[in-house]
């Protein structure tokens, strides 16, 4: 079984997640503490799509009144429209508090258990902590995950309905209105406690994305310093090695980044996620990022094709678009996941 982690920083979110997984598999049991109508985005595209085969179980929470009155209702209506392939069930338990998303197919297994509802904020935003659990239907884990939420929905639910709605309307609303007026104040509260000091330098906040470039790999000396010093190599991971610190921390901020690799011949445009870190001396550097290629995307080859694809979206406006570090909104974001497919 493989674990990683997915907590909405870079070009890595819950949402992206979500939207890949419900191309991958048939069958899909999700539980969530809080529902909103823009957490039902991925879910909504997935039911429309027109894949009859596709299967959703949804589990949802009323915890402290956050789920929205409205998603149940587009809920409702999101039944009727696809008929079987969507079950909607509420937890009995006002304090159910799971935030669980699990794929499965005939032979692979993938679980998402961390922090992320289903809302946008969630799917979406910085701040949250999920494990991804990916294996096989014998992974005794992800089996237990999968009984522990069968088990739920047998015993501990209850199907949505109209009633259940209307009935919680007035509760969500006052809950919104109690969140609307706390978060202002928490807010004010953290910007007074980030505020730097007279004189002092203001503190970056970490990059969405990363997008870099190497023309070389480092020299043979280094290449075996890093053999001798890690295990990235038995892993399969890549490596880059940086001169300055800074250069290095910025791509550990990403967390995930896309690579053009540029060579003499062509060159290769791939998503990675940074696996590992380090730092010792070399002759050329000192400062490592060891990662990996996004299991799942795919690699272009910096072609015609791809360079005119770029270009047409506006992403490359410059010749040396391809030869800088920079952050990217995220139009560019989304552009290359298409892109790449992920």
């Amino acid at each position: 079984m493989m674990i990683d982690v997915v907590d909405n920083r870079g070009v890595t979110s819950m949402a992206g997640e979500l939207e890949t997984r419900f191309r991958e598999f048939d069958v899909a049991r999700l539980a969530t503490a809080s529902l909103t109508r823009d957490g039902l985005a991925e879910l909504e595209r997935a039911l429309t799509s027109g894949r009859k085969s596709l299967r959703i179980k949804l589990l949802v929470g009323l915890y402290n009144g956050h789920t929205e009155a409205a998603a149940l209702r587009r809920l409702l209506t999101l039944q009727k429209r696809t008929g079987a392939s969507l079950e909607v069930r509420i937890a009995q338990n006002p304090r159910f508090h799971w935030k669980v998303y699990m794929f499965s197919g005939q032979r692979r297994l993938v679980a998402y258990v961390g922090s992320s509802n289903l809302t946008g904020d969630g799917l979406g935003t910085e701040g949250e902590f999920n494990l991804r659990l990916s294996g096989t239907s014998r992974d005794r884990c992800l089996i237990h995950i999968t009984d522990t939420f069968d088990r739920s929905w047998r015993k501990d639910a209850v199907p949505l309905d109209p009633t259940i709605s209307e009935t919680f309307a007035s509760v969500s609303q006052r809950s919104h209105n109690i969140t609307k007026g706390i978060d202002p104040q928490i807010r004010r509260i953290l910007r007074r406690l980030r505020r730097p000091k007279r004189g002092g330098t203001r503190k970056v906040r970490g990059e969405a994305s990363c997008y870099t470039f190497f023309e070389e790999i480092a020299d043979a000396s280094t290449q075996r310093e890093v053999r001798h010093k890690t295990r990235w190599d038995s892993k399969g991971w890549n490596w880059m090695v940086f001169s300055a610190k800074a250069e290095r921390d910025r791509l550990l901020r990403a967390g995930s980044f896309y690579l053009a690799e540029i060579h003499r011949t062509g060159g290769i445009l791939s998503l990675n996620d940074v696996r590992d870190d380090d730092e010792f001396r070399t002759e050329d550097g000192r400062f490592f990022v060891a990662f990996e290629r996004r299991k799942g995307s795919i690699a272009k080859s910096l072609k015609a094709k791809t360079l005119k694809a770029l270009r047409d979206s506006g992403f490359i406006l410059r010749k040396d678009d391809l030869r800088r570090n920079r952050t990217m909104g995220l139009r560019n974001r989304s552009l290359l996941s298409k892109l790449l497919k992920v």
